[in-house]
């Protein structure tokens, strides 16, 4: 049995504080991610709703600051529930802001037990770490990443090319995807600039083994450009909009690229 699944009461408490959360009005939207070559599916981000729409934001914002930790897991529960009942399938996306590297064992446990209670395999779960800083020095990364694969998860790190790159992070840590940040995507075609840098993040990805998700394709000419230097999976506007509570139409009125 992994090390993440030894401490049943310490998940049974995680569950129980979730509880609550999980009976607040949420819900989700999924919004595709394609290959751009072919524009088939790889698979679906789970993104945070109101019941009625509302943004991501204005839910967050009701959540208290003692409160977004067991806000953050109940998200990740809600979202298994609901792909689970549409029959999503491909890959499920599950955004993870609040891991820290005294919490992800328990919250690696809980994520896992939903799996299963949900009939999801985690092998199709990519769970979306938006600071790998909080994880902790190259020790804790090492080990998050090595009970994540036990899991059977994979890794992804979010918002890269945001803010500080964090190779030195990333080459520890070797998630299975990274997703370039929106900033670094729009416009690229015309950017000489954001061109180097993605094409330095690209080099290093390939030497890592680490596959690359370009977010925030709006327009056919970044499509283009992104499949040109070796992007492979892309997500964004150009491809579809999210789709609360059902999984969105990829768009077949733009021209194949």
């Amino acid at each position: 049995m992994s090390r993440q699944i030894d401490d049943q009461a310490a998940l049974n408490q995680l569950i129980s504080d979730c509880a609550e959360a999980l009976d607040s009005s949420f819900s989700f939207a999924f919004q595709p991610i394609v290959e751009i070559g072919s524009l088939q599916l790889h698979g679906n981000e789970a993104l945070v709703r109101g019941l009625s729409e509302e943004s991501a934001t204005s839910i967050m914002e009701a959540i208290r600051p003692e409160n977004q930790y067991f806000f953050d897991q109940a998200c990740r529960m809600r979202a298994l529930e609901v792909a689970a009942r549409l029959n999503m399938t491909g890959f499920l996306h599950l955004n993870c802001t609040q891991l820290r590297q005294e919490n992800f064992a328990t919250s690696l446990s809980a994520t896992l037990n939903w799996c299963m209670r949900c009939g999801i395999d985690s092998q199709r779960v990519v769970l979306e770490v938006s600071n790998l800083k909080p994880l902790g020095r190259p020790r804790q990364l090492n080990n998050f990443q090595l009970q994540a694969e036990q899991a059977g998860f994979k890794v992804l790190a979010d918002n890269f090319g945001a803010t500080e790159a964090g190779l030195k992070r990333l080459a520890v840590l070797r998630p299975q995807f990274v997703k370039l940040d929106r900033t670094l995507i729009r416009n690229i075609d015309r950017s000489l600039r954001r061109q180097a840098i993605v094409r330095g993040i690209i080099s290093t990805c390939r030497a890592l083994g680490v596959e690359l998700i370009a977010n925030g394709v709006e327009h056919i000419e970044e499509a283009d450009w992104l499949r040109d230097a070796g992007i492979r999976y892309g997500q964004g506007y150009l491809f579809a909009r999210p789709a609360f509570e059902k999984a969105a139409e990829i768009a077949t009125q733009i021209r194949p690229v």
